[in-house]
């Protein structure tokens, strides 16, 4: 129990994305580590569920949401209608279990629990975690008492009266070292320098294909490469790796155990989304960074220019990207011990370790 003599209920709607779940469930932890209680409102997508099955520990309410549609799309009367049904909904799980303070961790999802939680008379906090909010967020700022942001850079976008930085928290099961060896789990070699390669949740094709189209020269540094490629991917990139079949890589479509994942890396190849940069700086490693070109407002390049900044990313646009930039790039951080080094105190220098606990105190600070 922490300091904070009142026990709370807080209400955190975290669903959707990995990227809002993940961070959502660290807080949640934390704050029931303190005595609160904690209901997460989740989406019905599957990535929420099996999230949730993994945290007994935790209440989680199932909410049908729906993303936000261009303003004259036929789906903008499913979408209200929705809208309309989720913030009645939350206001009767408000009034339930009497809660005091509603946490959005980003998107559409926030909107109606924060509406809810406002003209129920809650404390209302909204999340960001790229350098720049998303539309949803833009909006849902507008019910809130604090903003929350967990870059810098992000500050400026918010016109709000209380706007913090607290960094984006890791998921708790990244923070505990099972003591399973990494090189093992994935078969790779000890003696070897590995090469981490891993698309977001909006895929990575253009990542995917160069690196196919390199792994003659890859291998021929002397490397082993473990490449997440996305499951719309996974048999292009296995068919790929086929002909290096003697060169040590291991290529699954999906990672369950992430963290295992970076403690392998010595290099990652990533895209440049908010959770991918929090998980990277977290471990230490450095990366090569691909920001997904089509994102919304173009944020990831955004994220991606504060890393290259700081000297712990090389930041490389798919417009740029193929067999030889690429190789060019591993090779200049992998033949190099010293800028390798520099580059994994620059990314260390950027984790905000303690994330979920400063939220937690804000929270608690709510109704102090």
């Amino acid at each position: 129990m922490s300091a904070f003599d009142s026990k709370l209920h807080v209400l955190i709607a975290c669903g959707g994305t990995g990227g809002h779940l993940f961070p959502g469930i660290a807080v949640g932890e934390t704050l029931s580590a303190r005595g609160h209680d904690v209901t997460l409102l989740i989406s019905e997508k599957k990535i929420d569920s099996l999230a949730a099955s993994g945290h007994s520990d935790l209440k989680f309410e199932k909410m049908p949401f729906l993303a936000m549609p261009r303003p004259w799309s036929p789906k903008m009367i499913p979408f209200l209608r929705g809208l309309w049904k989720g913030y009645n909904d939350c206001r009767e799980i408000i009034r339930k279990h009497q809660i005091k303070v509603v946490l959005g961790m980003g998107g559409f999802t926030s909107l109606a629990p924060l509406v809810a939680g406002r003209k129920e008379n809650c404390r209302t906090l909204i999340h960001e975690s790229n350098a720049i909010p998303g539309k949803a967020n833009r909006l849902n700022a507008r019910f809130c008492t604090s903003v929350l942001t967990g870059l810098e850079a992000c500050i400026p976008h918010f016109k709000h009266d209380d706007v913090r930085c607290v960094g984006t928290p890791v998921r708790s099961s990244m923070t505990k070292d099972s003591g399973e060896d990494p090189h093992a789990f994935f078969k790779l070699q000890p003696d070897k320098k590995t090469l981490l390669i891993m698309g977001g949740s909006q895929g990575a094709r253009g990542v995917n294909r160069a690196v196919g189209l390199a792994l003659n020269e890859l291998f021929g540094m002397g490397i082993q490469i473990l490449h997440i490629t996305g499951p719309n991917d996974y048999q292009e990139v296995k068919d790929a790796y086929a002909k290096h079949a003697d060169m040590p890589h291991t290529v699954v479509a999906f990672c369950h155990q992430m963290e295992l994942a970076y403690r392998v890396a010595d290099l990652a190849l990533a895209r440049s989304g908010a959770s991918s940069l929090t998980e990277l700086a977290y471990f230490g490693v450095p990366s090569i960074l691909v920001p997904y070109p089509t994102a919304a407002d173009d944020h990831q390049t955004r994220n991606a220019e504060i890393f290259s900044k700081a000297g712990a990313a090389i930041l490389m646009p798919e417009s740029q990207l193929n067999a030889t930039t690429l190789v060019e790039a591993v090779g200049s951080i992998l033949s190099d011990p010293k800028k390798k080094a520099a580059m994994v105190k620059a990314a260390n220098a950027l984790a905000v370790r303690d994330s979920a606990a400063k939220i937690a105190n804000i929270v608690e600070e709510c109704i102090s």
